[in-house]
């Protein structure tokens, strides 16, 4: 998990220079792909779809979740699932204030207030839905719970492109930082689960 960590950081910083020519190039080569994939029908799937990235929506699902998790008596899961949201979405709009880059202005199907870098969509989509699918998977051992919250993210980041209120590298540094919370939000779960065990093994020991 710390090459992950180091390698997401460095891809953060690097996107960081927007304003540089490959990062520019970079944007506008990938933002005319994504672009010439508009088709009238489409378009509404999209329109509908990246609603699932905001903040009303997520905080819905959070709160959902963190209400399972605490039924279940997993409160301190539940804690860290409402934190993910709190955190990422703070962290967000404190970057966007550093960075205050602007958003695309032409080829908008909607419209968008506030900064574009990073993607808070992307960024806050990834922490929650990528996190979620984690403490799932602590679960169910089910491989698809993991690639489903791996998917879901991306096919959102795809879709702020897709409208034409963000650029590629905002949302790829969405995805970076979003990555880099849900590893430390991991890091917490497995030292829950390490104390548990260690516990569950030293009354074991006493019966004995």
């Amino acid at each position: 998990m710390k090459i992950t960590l180091s390698l997401c950081m460095l891809i953060f910083v690097s996107l960081s220079f927007y304003s540089s020519s490959f990062i520019t190039t970079f944007d506008s080569s990938l933002r005319e792909l994504v672009l010439n994939l508009r088709r009238d029908r489409l378009n509404e799937i999209v329109l509908a779809f990246t609603h699932v990235g905001d903040a009303k929506v997520l905080a819905g699902f959070c709160l959902l979740g963190a209400i399972v998790l605490f039924i279940m008596k997993q409160w301190r899961n539940s804690l860290l699932l409402i934190g993910s949201i709190l955190v990422s979405y703070g962290l967000n709009l404190l970057v966007k204030s550093m960075f205050q880059r602007e958003r695309p202005l032409d080829f908008r199907l909607l419209e968008e207030d506030g900064y574009s870098f990073p993607s808070g969509n992307a960024m806050v989509g990834t922490t929650f839905y990528l996190f979620a699918a984690v403490l799932l998977y602590q679960r169910y051992q089910k491989r698809w719970i993991l690639v489903s919250g791996a998917i879901l993210p991306f096919l959102l980041g795809l879709s702020r492109v897709y409208v034409g209120v963000h650029y590629p590298s905002d949302i790829l540094a969405g995805f970076a930082l979003g990555i880099v919370i849900v590893i430390i939000l991991i890091k917490l779960t497995d030292k829950r689960i390490k104390q548990s065990e260690s516990v569950n093994r030293n009354n074991t020991n006493r019966a004995v």
